[in-house]
């Protein structure tokens, strides 16, 4: 069956304030660390204090004989190799979070301290082994060997190329920051065959799943709940080593766990950014075309292995050269942060397209213009509206209407110009990212009492976004009701199947799944009232809270209607994914493909070094919006995430001790 969004729209697309801002803004949502339950104990974690070390035993004797310990449970064992400041080792429960710290204290652990390598200049220069060990031969590598690729005429671009430009520029590794830290609650059942946790994660159902595969029991009897999260950013996306002890504690004890991080542990061990730098190379004609792109890129993400920058050259299809070097060092392992890769890859081409234009004499928006992406031919065949094709143009006609709102021609000028100590400066990037479908299923079900009240369920976690109001209108659209006629039970991994909320893919995966679950629930409630409202279904409609015969010009109160549902009850349930988004009688319902340019006007002290932003601009193709002011919304905390990116954020970490001298708020920014 062809799924479509209606041609007329009553709610979709407009500004509505979010459901539940009345209940966050009063205190009355239930964050994680609110949840209390009877008999609850206090969890926490104990650290390594060393950047790498061998445990040579640990006593908890002690710790076991002070007031209110409940319980213990071991992460690390006697003999295994920490690598990173901040690597957990065991968790206590207690009575309270007080007596739960005193029980950590009193645990005593004896090391042998081993070298360590927290700098990335110093990894590159040696060839220290100090991380984990990877791979099937269980190698020591600290750096990676390059990951190199190149275009066929590259060797042609830079002969073409009349003037070039070499630079080196880098990008710190910063934390996610979520306002709400990483933990959870943990319940077992009396008979410690179902588990209940009320977590603070991106993905509840996969969340579910990770327990059960843990403590090898049904993932049917697990329920992860996410009422309401303070952000994730990436950052959360299962149980963690955290939720996993907590959860064992409570399995130990027979009796609820809370145990939530503090903001030291959220920026040594919940995740973060990676860092990237690069010296990079850029050449073109004296006309502005770009015809060669290189650049020696590396980062560190910490303890992992993964690379640190997404695609380069960033959005632009210039001839190119790229090699990239992972250095891994004794801090916490990187994780998804918004776009993953891409930031750092924006900044890698961005920089360099600019300092190009000035060595150019030329406007940078100018050569920004004669370098965009061309259409992809093939996609104009298989999509003729779809991002692929249209990126040229897109990119052009949002370059084009930033410069008139930020009033570019007036205001930029050559690098340097001006006079005194505070400088005028204004700069332009462009950015892409996914947004399509998720690969794994996402299922809405929305049912129609005798009582009026209209339920809509789904798994799926509104991690701050606005997913549960995007859900309520998607349904209030087709029922002909309003937003807050709809009842939603959100965020349970026993509401069925729902896909982390990653790379822009929670509404176009949840949205479809609502429409495909009202659309389905409005073709069940009309079937079965009409013969009792004496109509013809194929004559009512649902119109502004009734029900409406167009061909005899009647109408009934929305309530008055439901009431002839008797003990019986209207149902419909919807999916979607990345394949049903695919099929050709989907067209046009969910795509992939964002993209979007950014201004930013700046005053620097040159005495100081102190930047700062005056004005900020963001165009954004957003595809269809469902809520403009939750979109609204999130360009701006893009836009505000990037400053603090830009201006003032950074992991610091000791060459010394190894340790970060900077995990908290007051001295992280």
């Amino acid at each position: 069956m062809a799924t479509s969004w209606p041609q007329k729209k009553r709610l979709l697309g407009k500004k509505h304030p979010r459901l539940d801002g009345p209940a966050k803004s009063t205190g009355q949502a239930k964050y994680s660390a609110d949840i209390n339950r009877p008999g609850m104990l206090h969890a926490a974690i104990l650290r390594c204090p060393h950047a790498h070390a061998r445990i040579r035993s640990i006593d908890t004797n002690a710790a076991e004989k002070r007031p209110g310990f409940a319980a213990l449970h071991l992460i690390a064992k006697a003999g295994e190799e920490l690598f990173f400041a901040g690597a957990e080792i065991l968790a206590i429960a207690a009575d309270t979070e007080e007596h739960c710290r005193d029980c950590l204290h009193a645990v005593k652990i004896e090391y042998d301290v081993l070298p360590h390598q927290v700098k990335v200049e110093d990894a590159l220069k040696n060839d220290a082994k100090t991380c984990p060990p990877i791979g099937p031969r269980g190698e020591r590598e600290n750096v990676r060997p390059a990951i190199e690729s190149k275009t066929e005429k590259i060797t042609e671009g830079w002969k073409e190329a009349e003037v070039t430009h070499e630079g080196y520029y880098g990008m710190p590794v910063i934390s996610h920051q979520c306002l709400e830290p990483h933990g959870l609650v943990a319940e077992w059942s009396g008979d410690q065959t179902s588990l209940t946790v009320w977590a603070s994660t991106q993905a509840t159902w996969g969340t579910a799943q990770a327990l059960a595969r843990h403590f090898r029991i049904p993932a049917a009897n697990v329920n992860c709940i996410t009422h309401y999260m303070g952000g994730g950013y990436g950052s959360k996306f299962g149980p963690d080593v955290q939720g996993i002890a907590a959860a064992e504690l409570a399995k130990a004890v027979k009796r609820p766990v809370k145990l939530m991080l503090d903001r030291a542990e959220e920026i040594l061990a919940a995740g973060n950014r990676p860092s990237a730098y690069g010296k990079v190379r850029i050449g073109a004609t004296k006309a502005g075309k770009i015809t060669a792109y290189a650049a020696e890129t590396w980062g560190t993400p910490g303890v992992a292995t993964s690379r640190t920058v997404g695609p380069l050259p960033y959005v632009y299809l210039f001839e190119n050269s790229i090699t990239h070097t992972v250095v891994r060092i004794n801090a916490g392992a990187q994780r998804a942060m918004r776009a993953p890769g891409h930031p750092q890859s924006c900044f890698l081409t961005d920089c360099a397209i600019d300092d190009l234009a000035a060595k150019l004499d030329m406007d940078p928006m100018q050569v920004r213009l004669k370098n965009l992406p061309p259409d992809d031919v093939q996609a104009q065949q298989n999509d003729p509206l779809g991002w692929p094709a249209m990126r040229g143009r897109v990119y052009k006609e949002q370059i084009e209407k930033i410069a008139e709102a930020c009033g570019w021609k007036k205001k930029w000028h050559k690098p340097g110009e001006g006079k005194g100590v505070i400088r005028h400066g204004i700069g332009m990037a462009l950015h892409t990212w996914g947004g399509q479908a998720s690969p794994q299923r996402n299922e809405c079900n929305v049912t129609i009492s005798r009582d009026g009240s209209v339920v809509a369920s789904t798994s799926t976690q509104d991690l701050g976004t606005g997913q549960r109001t995007v859900t309520a209108l998607v349904v209030a659209e087709i029922l002909g009701l309003q937003p807050d006629d709809i009842t939603l039970k959100f965020g349970e991994s026993i509401l069925g199947q729902s896909s982390g909320s990653g790379g822009s893919t929670t509404c176009p995966s949840q949205a479809p799944a609502a429409l495909i679950a009202a659309t389905a629930v409005k073709e069940d409630f009309l079937t079965k009232i009409a013969p009792r409202l004496k109509a013809e279904k194929a004559d009512l409609e649902l119109e502004d809270g009734k029900v409406v015969d167009k061909k005899n010009n009647k109408s009934w109160p929305w309530k008055q209607a439901c009431s002839t549902l008797g003990m019986d009850q209207a149902t419909g349930s919807g999916f979607w994914n990345f394949a049903e988004s695919n099929k050709p009688e989907n067209k046009g319902v969910s795509k992939t493909g964002v993209g979007g340019v950014q201004v930013a006007e700046v005053l620097v002290d040159t005495e100081t070094g102190v930047v700062r932003c005056t004005d900020f601009w963001a165009i954004q193709d957003c595809g269809m919006l469902i809520n403009k002011l939750a979109c609204e919304s999130q360009v701006a905390g893009g836009v505000i995430m990037g400053l603090n990116y830009a201006l003032f954020e950074e992991n610091i970490l000791d060459r010394q001790t190894g340790r970060q001298v900077n995990p908290d708020m007051e001295f992280y920014k």
